[in-house]
């Protein structure tokens, strides 16, 4: 290492520079935190109560990913598409192994942030701490929600970067404006972010605010405009006939009737409010031209579940408890609606109880069974007569090739593979060696 005296001009005007930024850097943090430290959050009851809710959720997903099998689309998207989102999982089954958990397990860990998010905001915006649980329990129970958390979308990332926009602003009253910048790059459904964010500058006159989501829009349009083009098609029902399955239909009533309440009667001008009404009246206009992609389109409107809540309650404690009845049945008949969705949802198997008719979940199963059968008979390599089979072992250790064969009917002599859901025979297969194979 050189001495002070042997360095060149140069490098003692950067050793100087980088020296004076960290400690710029680091008089900085010691105001910030001097500036929160009464903010911290002190843990009681409410917080067990939190983490009860996660630790179940995050048993029944993990349950859920040994249950399903790839589906040929996410197969297809895995090994040909370049977007980031399966750039990060090619990742993570690098690092992890080609497995099921290594392939979900990111959603996952995005879904359990998101609560996370959601509660701490709930902790915030909400009267009461018991009323974050019941705001993390209808997240938690959110059709939508579940299907993102088990399935390769883009809609956990999008969801997870809204609340921690919510929460920053929210709990510090600041903008992350490198996150706001950041994400101008990645899809063009944030463009509906920076109108909420421009609409919400204008309102409280942030001229800072403002000017971001100003670049941020224009980054976006730059970058995806080309998306917003086509033939002219009305998919106005499809998209609210979308929501209705993705929220269950009578939340969403009730969603859609607490946010113009929280605009028109209380005059709420929270950033949440504001990307919520944006993304439902942008989705329902771009849905008047084009058909939109409502899996990206959904968690711009999920960020407002908080407002939800807080109508409820705030609904019913300015009552008397006299007449408080008819808004807890409202909210019995909701929440009744919902857990019945999620049940169907997560226990979509039963359904093989009573017949063997392949069910909505059945792209999503069989393939994890086939090649398990196969390993058992010491086969790991194998000509499929479905060529969508065949790509879906090929995620599961069986590769294209020998001898062998694997018809998908039973009108071939060889070795009967049957995969059997609750007793019931869901799929038939026959399994066709050496010679007398013709694939």
């Amino acid at each position: 290492m050189r001495s002070p005296k042997n360095l060149k001009p140069t490098d003692m005007i950067l050793q100087r520079f980088s020296s004076r930024a960290i400690h710029y850097l680091l008089i900085s943090l010691r105001i910030w935190l001097a500036k929160h430290r009464y903010t911290k959050h002190k843990y009681d009851i409410t917080d067990l109560g939190f983490l009860g809710i996660l630790l179940l959720d995050l048993c029944i997903l993990l349950y859920m990913i040994s249950e399903i099998s790839i589906s040929y689309k996410e197969t297809v998207r895995l090994y040909d598409s370049s977007l980031w989102i399966f750039t990060w999982v090619r990742f993570c089954l690098e690092v992890f192994g080609t497995n099921d958990y290594a392939l979900r397990g990111l959603f996952v860990v995005l879904h359990c942030c998101n609560m996370f998010f959601m509660y701490a905001i709930g902790r915030i915006y909400l009267k009461k701490p018991n009323d974050s649980l019941l705001l993390v329990l209808i997240y938690a129970l959110l059709p939508g929600i579940n299907i993102s958390a088990l399935m390769i979308y883009e809609s956990e990332f999008i969801l997870c970067v809204l609340l921690f926009i919510c929460y920053i602003q929210l709990r510090f009253k600041t903008m992350p404006y490198i996150v706001i910048f950041a994400i101008g790059w990645f899809d063009l459904v944030f463009c509906v972010l920076f109108v909420a964010l421009g609409i919400y500058a204008l309102i409280h006159r942030k001229t800072t605010i403002f000017v971001a989501a100003l670049i941020g829009f224009g980054i976006n349009m730059f970058l995806y405009s080309s998306s917003i083009g086509g033939i002219p098609q009305a998919y106005f029902f499809d998209v609210l006939g979308g929501f209705a399955m993705l929220f269950s239909p009578l939340l969403f009533l009730y969603y859609v009737y607490t946010l113009y309440a929280a605009i028109a009667r209380r005059k709420e001008d929270s950033l949440m409010v504001l990307i919520s009404v944006s993304g439902v009246v942008l989705s329902l206009l771009l849905s008047l031209r084009q058909e939109i992609n409502l899996v990206k389109f959904a968690p711009l409107c999920v960020v407002g579940l908080p407002v939800l809540v807080y109508g409820f309650f705030n609904d019913m404690r300015v009552r008397l408890k006299a007449y408080r009845m008819r808004f807890k049945v409202r909210m019995f008949l909701v929440f009744s609606v919902l857990c019945l969705e999620t049940f169907c949802l997560y226990g979509n198997k039963l359904s093989y109880f009573f017949s063997s008719n392949p069910n909505f979940a059945y792209p999503y199963y069989i393939a994890k069974d086939v090649a398990n059968e196969l390993k058992k008979r010491g086969i790991d390599s194998i000509k499929v007569q479905d060529a969508s089979l065949d790509l879906r072992l090929k995620f599961y250790g069986i590769s294209v090739g020998s001898a062998n064969c694997l018809y998908s009917d039973t009108n071939h002599k060889g070795e009967l593979i049957q995969i059997k859901y609750l007793g019931r025979v869901v799929a038939q297969y026959t399994l066709v060696r050496d010679n007398a194979c013709r694939i």
